[in-house]
């Protein structure tokens, strides 16, 4: 028998051994208490620390860097547009008779005055036709004058009942036919003498040679096609612009507009309204405007860029804004503005003009606006920005 501790029982009863104490049960125990404690400690730790650290939100993000620039106001009852100069009237001279040019005695830039030979045309063949037909001509005339004697003849002795009817009337007939043959002949030969005048190439107004075509000795044909001289009138000269929808009808026929042209800077021109096509087109949406300025002294070209300056009285002031400010959304175009708590929006803008390097604007911004330059394509609402000064612009 196994020493046990024996556990004294009452009298008649067996003994019974004591059960030992399980020591490892109270160590598992213990341990599983610290971890929960520690759990918990370590929990409101982590839930004290977090409380302490701000949520992240737009306002605290990294401020961007921006350039600004605010809207010009161009004064009310202006508009700018491009546009360019026409001669008045362009005359291209064609040959109308065939030969070779015998001679030229404008070229390009020559003035001329209406009437003035251009150039002149030899024409042999003409003249040998034309000689032909001043003969023809003569003898049809010699064969009616016989047919006239004669029918006269006829009728005298058939009057006097000594001719029969039908030999008269067989001169009458002869006579007849050859009265119709000189009225050929004579149309063939006006025919002639106009191929013969238009031997000479004249100018049909005053004006400047634009295009020499031809030289001498060159073959030229009636009816080619072939532009030999160009005459342009540049007094009065023409000068077409598009008026936009927005404005078509504050343009009137009569109106006045000033003219600035690249070769004359500090120079400006005083032009007039004459004709309004008074149909928008469809294409551009604009209005084709005709104005005329006198140039009489000739110094202003046809085919010139030109900006005209339409002067509006009581029309409404609208802004302007450098196109690199422009940002393309899918509501349409944008730009950033930044507002006075330096937080950004963006505005949508309807553009009535586009100059290249400026844009028009009618809605979306005032003077005031704060308008961000050089916007990247992640440039949202409630950014916050940050506005540095524009850098100089560099001297030229």
């Amino acid at each position: 028998m196994s020493p046990e501790t024996l556990k004294l029982t009452p009298a008649g009863e067996q003994p019974v051994p004591a059960r030992k104490k399980n020591k490892t049960g109270r160590w598992v125990l213990a341990g599983a208490v610290i971890v929960a404690v520690a759990a918990v400690f370590f929990g409101l730790r982590l839930i004290s620390s977090e409380s302490r650290t701000p949520a992240a939100t737009p306002e605290n993000t990294s401020a961007i860097t921006v350039t600004v620039v605010h809207p010009a106001a161009v004064s009310g009852g202006t508009l700018q547009l491009s546009g360019y100069t026409q001669a008045y009237t362009e005359a291209p001279i064609y040959a109308q008779t065939s030969g070779y040019l015998k001679k030229w005695n404008f070229d390009i830039g020559g003035k001329v005055h209406a009437g003035d030979v251009l150039g002149e045309i030899d024409t042999p063949e003409v003249d040998q036709e034309l000689a032909q037909a001043k003969a023809q001509l003569q003898v049809a005339q010699a064969a009616s004058h016989l047919a006239e004697v004669t029918y006269q003849r006829d009728q005298s002795l058939f009057d006097q009942k000594v001719l029969d009817a039908e030999t008269r009337d067989s001169a009458a007939d002869t006579y007849a036919e050859d009265q119709a043959t000189v009225v050929a002949d004579q149309a063939n030969l006006d025919r002639l003498d106009a191929l013969e005048a238009f031997k000479v190439l004249r100018a049909p107004f005053d004006g400047i040679v634009t295009a020499r075509n031809v030289d001498v000795g060159t073959y030229v044909a009636n009816g080619s096609g072939t532009q030999l001289f160009v005459v342009a009138q540049i007094s009065p000269l023409r000068i077409y612009v598009q008026v936009p929808q927005a404005d078509a009808q504050s343009v009137k026929i009569g109106m006045e507009a000033d003219l600035t042209l690249p070769q004359f800077p500090g120079r400006t021109f005083q032009a007039r309204v004459t004709n309004i096509a008074d149909v928008i087109d469809p294409s551009s949406r604009s209005l084709l405007t005709q104005l005329q300025i006198p140039n009489t002294s000739g110094e202003l070209l046809p085919g010139a860029y030109a900006q005209i300056t339409f002067k509006f009285a009581g029309a409404s002031p609208f802004l302007t804004i450098p196109e690199n400010t422009l940002i393309f959304r899918r509501e349409g175009a944008a730009v950033g503005v930044v507002d006075s708590n330096g937080k950004v929006e963006i505005h949508k803008i309807t553009i009535d003009n586009d100059f290249g390097d400026e844009l028009e604007i009618s809605k979306g911004l005032s003077t005031t606006d704060q308008v961000i330059l050089d916007p990247s394509d992640s440039l949202a609402t409630g950014m916050t920005a940050k506005i540095q000064p524009a850098p100089p612009e560099e001297k030229k």
